[in-house]
């Protein structure tokens, strides 16, 4: 029985280690901290350019997460289109950029 299921093991592991979905999801929710240190002007410009830029990338849809069935994101290879992924990333600095923003509060009048 433990001899059958070893090619199994062997190609789950290995589709582990190969940029799978989950991991590169995760990659994409960055600390809202590193963008603390960006005036609130320049800030809210480079958060307006980056979703103006998702909102190409996805044609005017923004970007969602895609579905994954739990428990099998660390198996599954990213299987998104180039243009999905490059809005991913930009949707999680977007995302980063907004906590950052309402952290400090930035465009309210004193």
């Amino acid at each position: 029985m433990r001899t059958r299921l070893f090619p199994v093991v062997i190609y789950t592991a290995l589709l582990a280690g190969c940029g799978n979905i989950q991991g590169q999801l995760d990659n994409e929710k960055i600390s809202s901290l590193r963008y603390d240190t960006v005036e609130c002007n320049a800030l809210i410009a480079q958060r307006n350019k980056a979703a103006a830029e998702v909102s190409q990338l996805t044609n005017g849809q923004g970007y969602q997460d895609p579905d994954v069935i739990t428990g099998f994101g660390p198996i599954l290879p990213d299987y998104r289109a180039e243009n999905q992924k490059r809005a991913g990333a930009l949707q999680g600095q977007v995302e980063s950029m907004n906590r950052s923003i309402g952290r400090r509060k930035c465009g309210e009048s004193a």
